[in-house]
């Protein structure tokens, strides 16, 4: 299976791989925006969680990561809702887990446990993602969800270049189970990177907007019985098409937006990295180093 990665290049995939990638509750993601609500207003920002959950297997498989925790970094995000991380905003769940909490379940997949069968694993084995350290790693420090989702978003919006990208891939390398960086150039790069992403897209004026809208859209729906819940467990398009059913979306949006959001306020997780640097054999934060 060959498979093209707009910011990482191209791959062939086979084996375990590859037939993960085939089931159709990894396929579901390839109808879930990696930016939750806000292609519906930019269209340009229209990356998946399909893309992202095969970019973090990338950088784990790049880095020496176990074939377990290739496809934990594959399997990751299988349990992500429609709009990604909208219902954490509807439910007001402020750890954002809203899909960790649904994770087990999810893994559960008859057709994901058969490949997983067909090559002798063990479903329990990634039960626990936190155990994968490459792949999870608590913040401020790094691990690959959360620089691919970094250098993805960045990319995508137009505020890093490809060959930026392959520069900082290339500084990456392990140290004690985690992803430390060679230098203190691509510390503060990425560090840069990441808070840019944080203040000028996730906390954006369109971004936050639109998913003030999408909230009060969605509790709205919710509240009149036009959705259920478990009808996030689909994908976006379901979503929007259901709704779509017995109201227009984007004039509901539209009217929203005219009429303005009356000083209304999203409250979002709180993010911030310190990457670690290998300086002769010692691990240093950005923070420790002059």
């Amino acid at each position: 299976m060959k498979y093209r990665d707009k910011i990482y290049g191209e791959f062939e995939f086979s084996g375990v791989i590859e037939d993960i990638i085939n089931t159709n509750v990894f396929q579901r993601l390839k109808k879930i925006h990696q930016g939750g609500s806000i292609f519906l207003i930019n269209p340009k920002v229209n990356h998946t969680r399909f893309e992202h959950s095969i970019g973090v297997m990338l950088i784990i498989k790049k880095l020496g990561g176990s074939i377990e925790e290739q496809i934990a970094g594959l399997i990751h995000d299988i349990s992500h809702t429609a709009f990604s991380h909208l219902i954490d905003y509807v439910l007001e769940v402020e750890e954002e887990d809203y899909h960790e909490q649904r994770y087990h379940e999810v893994l559960k997949d008859r057709e994901l446990n058969a490949v997983l069968e067909k090559y002798q694993m063990d479903r329990t084995v990634f039960m626990d993602t936190g155990k994968f350290n490459l792949l999870e790693y608590p913040l401020p420090y790094l691990s690959a969800d959360r620089i691919d989702y970094t250098l993805r978003d960045m990319c995508q919006i137009g505020e890093v270049t490809l060959t930026e990208i392959s520069w900082f891939i290339n500084g990456l390398v392990t140290f004690d189970d985690r992803i430390v960086l060679k230098s203190k150039d691509y510390a503060k790069w990425f560090q840069s990177k990441y808070n840019f992403l944080i203040a000028e897209y996730f906390e954006s004026e369109e971004n936050v907007e639109i998913n003030i809208i999408m909230k009060e859209i969605i509790k709205n729906c919710l509240g009149t019985g036009i959705i259920e819940e478990q009808d996030f467990f689909e994908d976006d398009f379901y979503l929007m098409d259901k709704i779509n059913q017995k109201l227009n979306l984007m004039q509901w949006i539209d009217r929203i937006r005219e009429n303005g959001l009356k000083n209304k306020k999203l409250k979002t997780k709180k993010r911030i990295v310190d990457p670690e640097v290998i300086i002769n054999d010692q691990i240093l934060k950005l923070s420790e180093m002059r």
